[in-house]
């Protein structure tokens, strides 16, 4: 599995998200977390708990408009139930970044340990890094046309 499959691997099994309101992170993961499909032995509220206790430690946002909220400690027992969901906001918000953006779209990530958790941070931190894939989430693509785009960064 090349560095790309994984994250694409995770964001099918995740999926992509739109119109996800709130007016403060933890208004945004509450709405997110009520709309995604969570593999089994994930209780939302023990996942919305943890995705807000992590962003009150310190912003997931990595600036440019995109947060990558997480819950400190894996939440999934095993590999293949890991997920990426890609969450568009309907109106941008502030979560205290940075560069002062405000975020319109949360990758937020579970993992099965904390080795995959950072091995999925790497990959995704990477993409995020690239100015044309940054580009290309405003157009708010879905599951089939991002991990299309996703593809073409590790072929």
């Amino acid at each position: 599995m090349n560095d790309g499959d994984q994250i694409i691997a995770m964001i099918r099994a995740g999926g992509v998200f739109y119109n996800v309101s709130g007016s403060k992170p933890e208004e945004v993961f509450a709405d997110a977390v009520s709309q995604v499909s969570l593999p089994p032995g994930v209780d939302r509220e023990v996942l919305l708990t943890g995705l807000c206790e992590r962003e009150k430690l310190m912003t997931t946002s990595i600036g440019h408009g995109i947060a990558i909220p997480h819950p400190r400690t894996p939440m999934v027992a095993e590999e293949g139930h890991e997920r990426i969901y890609v969450c568009y906001l309907d109106r941008a918000i502030n979560f205290d970044a940075m560069d002062g953006k405000p975020v319109y779209v949360l990758f937020l990530i579970l993992a099965s340990s904390p080795q995959s958790h950072l091995k999925a941070l790497s990959r995704l931190s990477w993409l995020l890094q690239q100015e044309s894939f940054r580009a290309s989430l405003r157009k708010k693509p879905d599951t089939d046309e991002l991990t299309g785009i996703i593809k073409q960064y590790y072929a």
